[in-house]
């Protein structure tokens, strides 16, 4: 998932409120989006392409004025809130979301291309800014910050106040933005090799027939009661070794990553490059081992839910694939996106009528592409810049019910960006990807705490019991123990080391072990599955904020059931307040101290608590039978 900034007016959202269900329910909703909203063509794209650059040598203009608050409020003005900002927003947007639909269009890439060119080219011209700022004593900054004009952007300016940051010289700004076109280009080297350089295995299929075992048709043969276990077994075998002859290159294109992210770390001064990338968010240190403690400790509770389903199954041996089998009976048809879309609509009602609105106006605006195409990247995410027009949500939707839990989490991210929006300026209009997820999974822990409160049987419970217990333990668990594994690979090229497949391979294995002990095993080759795990490509320090989020949201989500007095209120008012405080004074708003050790044990208590229903019903079910 992607974010970056605001929306449209809430008149919108309300005016399609007021038509509420009923309108959605006789018209088909949108399930594409529409690139001509934001350009018309490429002309169009080019010709404010031509104007930026014509914009950005102004800020040159702003040289030798940033010594008093209205220098620096005029600066930021043209910077981050005014027509330079607004056409910068619409370009990306529109080559971007072009991009994502289909990563092998040569017009999309050439946009993209040029997005790079003119980030380097801007960052060359505002090199000045942070040096100019700093080189003014502390006591003098201390009082310009202190200007009634300045307090709107507080937050984003604090660092101005840092009195032990030290500022890269204009110099090193100017290199850095040079370089800059070329930094990041593992993301692109990994899509290009695991999308498309590396060929899917063929399997042939029960009926005689061969064919490519493609990410969505695994997805479709392990959820599917249509092909027996060792049809799957098979499957999953066959395609753990999809990555293997290649595993040198990912572990090389891993290592560009890290060594790159590592550079730029020391570069800015950090002593290591998780402080980079938690400072980026403003996230305290302990954070990252509180959560892996947390689910260190927590590992009991989850192999005595993975044993419990061991047990259901009448399995002497789980492999991971049959993780995701239900021992239930209940049965969900596929689900129409509409019927979807009608479901979590019900489900999100106790956040209230607002909260609907704001729903109501992207379903029914066109901002989701629902269904997964040849060429769309896969996956699910939300992106959003500017205020100009709403998150787009890229969905992938395929009818699976745990397409309409997706549904939900993304919905969870472009809500709360529309809120933020709504009541921030510009620049505080930035929630970060660590309250970002919060909010996604927020709404996924409403979303089976709803099925399973409206369950018809116990059989009906007990499925949406193992879904709501799948997401969350790969959410704490499996998240958390790739945080460790990402914090492995760091430290091993922090202390010169390089990163080699084996090795990375015997942690990826052992780290499973640890978390999962024997009530999972393993196909030989599920140890070299980290060389697809896109995120260990993409971004540096991310994926433990899916850990914290679970964690958090668990809190958030117990008030909000429970009927708590204040909690949807509380909750509502944290979506409000975007990017204007730090993550742990947004989420003290929640009800969530990320700090103590209490909110971790909290989750864990949930958790518990589903294990403890689980087995319950698991054994139920086994008696009955």
């Amino acid at each position: 998932m992607r974010i970056v900034r605001r929306l449209l007016a809430v008149l919108l959202a309300l005016a399609l409120a007021m038509a509420g269900c009923a309108a959605m329910a006789e018209e088909a909703l949108p399930t594409q989006w529409d690139l001509t909203e934001i350009y018309a063509d490429v002309d169009a794209w080019q010709a404010d392409y031509d104007r930026v650059m014509e914009l950005i040598p102004q800020h040159e203009s702003y040289r030798g004025t940033l010594n008093t608050a209205q220098g620096i409020y005029d600066y930021f003005q043209f910077a981050y809130m005014g027509e330079l900002t607004r056409l910068q927003n619409r370009l990306y947007l529109y080559a971007y979301l072009g991009y994502v639909l289909d990563p092998a269009d040569p017009t999309f890439n050439a946009l993209m291309t040029k997005i790079n060119a003119l980030t380097s080219e801007e960052a060359q011209y505002s090199a000045f800014v942070d040096p100019e700022i700093y080189s003014l004593p502390l006591e003098t900054r201390q009082e310009i910050f202190a200007d009634p004009l300045l307090e709107p952007f507080a937050y984003a300016m604090r660092r101005y106040l840092d009195p032990d940051h030290e500022p890269l010289s204009e110099e090193a700004n100017s290199v850095l933005a040079i370089l800059s076109p070329t930094l990041g280009q593992a993301e692109n080297l990994f899509n290009t090799l695991d999308g498309m350089e590396v060929p899917d295995p063929m399997i042939t299929m029960p009926d005689g027939t061969e064919v490519e075992l493609t990410d969505e048709l695994y997805s479709q043969i392990v959820y599917s009661d249509e092909y027996d276990r060792e049809f799957k077994a098979l499957c999953n075998q066959t395609l753990l070794e999809k990555p293997v002859p290649y595993i040198n290159m990912f572990a090389a294109l891993l290592e560009m990553n890290v060594s790159e992210n590592w550079a730029i770390a020391q570069i800015n001064g950090y002593e290591s490059s998780r402080e980079a990338a938690l400072d980026a968010s403003d996230v305290d240190l302990a954070v990252y081992d509180m959560v892996i403690e947390a689910a260190r400790q927590g590992a009991a509770d989850y192999q005595r839910y993975l044993n419990a389903h061991k047990r259901g199954l009448g399995l002497e041996e789980q492999y991971p694939f049959d993780t995701v089998t239900y021992i239930s009976d209940y049965a969900v048809e596929e689900i129409p996106y509409e019927d979807a879309v009608e479901q979590v609509r019900e489900v999100l009602s106790v956040l209230g009528e607002e909260y609907l609105a704001h729903y109501d106006a992207l379903v029914s605006g066109g901002y989701l592409e629902v269904y997964p195409t040849d060429t769309n990247v896969a996956g699910a995410y939300t992106y959003t810049i500017g205020d100009e027009f709403p998150p787009h949500v890229m969905l992938n939707y395929m009818g699976y019910d745990i397409d309409v839990d997706t549904l939900a989490h993304e919905m969870g991210h472009a809500v709360y960006e529309w809120y933020a929006v709504e009541n921030q300026n510009a620049v505080n209009a930035h929630p970060t990807n660590f309250t970002h997820e919060v909010a996604s999974t927020t709404n996924e822990l409403l979303y089976y705490s709803y099925m399973m409160e409206h369950a018809a049987t116990e059989d009906e419970r007990l499925y949406y019991l193992e879904n709501m217990l799948i997401m969350f333990s790969q959410s704490l668990f499996t998240q958390a123990l790739y945080a460790e594994f990402e914090d492995a690979m760091y430290q091993t090229v922090e202390a010169g080391g390089s990163l080699d497949a084996e090795a990375l391979s015997d942690l990826w294995a052992g780290l499973f072990q640890e978390y999962r002990g024997d009530a999972v095993v393993a196909f030989p080759n599920a140890r070299y599955a980290w060389a697809e795990t896109s995120h260990f490509y993409y971004y540096s320090y991310y994926v433990y904020q899916y850990a914290t989020s679970v964690a958090y949201a668990a809190s958030i989500c117990e008030r909000i059931t429970s009927g708590e007095e204040g909690a949807v209120e509380d909750y509502l008012d944290f979506l409000k307040l975007g990017a204007s405080q730090s993550p742990a004074e947004l989420l003290a708003v929640a009800g969530v101290d990320p700090l103590d050790a209490e909110t971790y044990q909290r989750a864990l208590d949930f958790f518990g608590g589903l294990v403890d229903e689980y087995e319950r019903l698991v054994d139920a079910k086994l008696e009955a039978e």
